[in-house]
């Protein structure tokens, strides 16, 4: 939803409605948002024919007619999360609005599918999971790999699925990919509000988590972390600069550099400089726990030199255990859609 006036309003009545224990009256939302009462009856019933509300007479004891209350209808919603792998393996799973599984499925799609089928087939997905266990689906997360996404891929094959799936299935769609969709999961998981997930594999990878909430743009943030100097005096990276981290801290980069012997100081010579690349990352993104994944070999010392030079509390891990793709962003279309905190 865009920031408009109106979105605005919505996004305070939802806060209200949701967290009020008592359900809340028109008048209570006018008086509470300063609008007329016109205009909160309004967007209640709006927000009750989306299912989010459930409204009920209640006596006024005796004085002038029963007064509408709406109440939270949390419990009776579910929230869809899609992961498109990029072979074209599609998994989904539902859950509901406290994270537990209610089901899942997959379907795996041809490599020469058309976009128009492909498309097709993750709509009849959601329209099967539009009701599960007697809930009502609320919301949809999608996950994407990067792979297939520029500017790994040629073109964005997706870019209108999100809007696709929302306008036919009436459902909002909340897309994000892959590593911040996990990134988010074990924000959850792990009950920390800035945590940053970097993954060293073919490509550098970084999911970012502040105050609680996913943060979008990506490749920006990525291009920066890969292309950040740890050895001025390396070769000259496609970029024009000098020994970029991607150069060195990849898997790639890693089998070539240890191809060439001397394993034990490679080793720690390459763990040293994503250790200078983790203490420039959390000076510019300040978070309080640094994951990182795919980096077994060189973690002691990636560990050791970043240590040595924050002096504010940051923890950093060496992740192993990661939660499913398609859950975490269901978690992250339920998050937005009842406004979290």
């Amino acid at each position: 939803m865009k920031d408009t006036k109106r979105a605005r309003i919505i996004r305070a009545l939802k806060q209200l409605a949701l967290t009020s224990h008592t359900g809340i009256s028109r008048s209570d939302a006018a008086e509470h948002l300063q609008i007329d009462l016109r205009t909160a009856s309004l967007y209640l019933e709006q927000l009750a024919e989306n299912g989010l509300l459930r409204s009920e007479k209640v006596s006024s004891g005796g004085k002038g007619r029963p007064c509408t209350i709406y109440r939270s209808n949390a419990d009776n919603l579910c929230f869809l999360g899609i992961k498109i792998s990029s072979n074209l393996d599609v998994s989904a799973v539902v859950i509901d609005a406290v994270g537990r599984e209610l089901h899942r499925e997959s379907l795996v799609l041809p490599e020469n599918v058309s976009r128009l089928s492909l498309f097709s087939a993750i709509l009849d997905m959601v329209k099967r999971n539009k009701s599960v266990d007697n809930r009502s689906l609320y919301g949809i997360g999608l996950a994407i790999s990067r792979w297939l996404q520029p500017p790994l891929a040629g073109e964005d094959v997706y870019a209108n699925l999100a809007d696709y799936l929302e306008r036919e299935s009436g459902v909002a769609v909340h897309r994000d990919v892959n590593i911040n969709a996990v990134a988010f999961g074990l924000a959850k998981q792990l009950n920390i509000r800035n945590l940053a997930l970097i993954h060293t594999g073919k490509v550098i990878e970084f999911g970012l988590v502040r105050d609680g909430v996913p943060v979008p743009d990506f490749l920006k943030r990525e291009a920066w972390l890969s292309h950040i100097c740890v050895n001025p005096d390396g070769r000259r990276c496609y970029c024009g600069k000098y020994g970029c981290l991607e150069n060195y801290v990849t898997s790639g980069a890693r089998s070539e550099r240890l191809s060439k012997g001397n394993t034990n100081a490679t080793l720690i010579a390459l763990g040293k400089m994503l250790g200078i690349a983790m203490v420039r990352m959390v000076r510019k993104y300040p978070v309080d726990t640094v994951l990182l994944m795919g980096s077994d070999d060189i973690f002691p010392a990636a560990e050791e030199y970043f240590s040595s030079r924050i002096t504010q509390q940051v923890y950093i891990k060496n992740q192993r255990s990661l939660p499913m793709v398609d859950y975490a962003v269901a978690l992250e279309a339920s998050h937005f859609e009842l406004l979290l905190s």
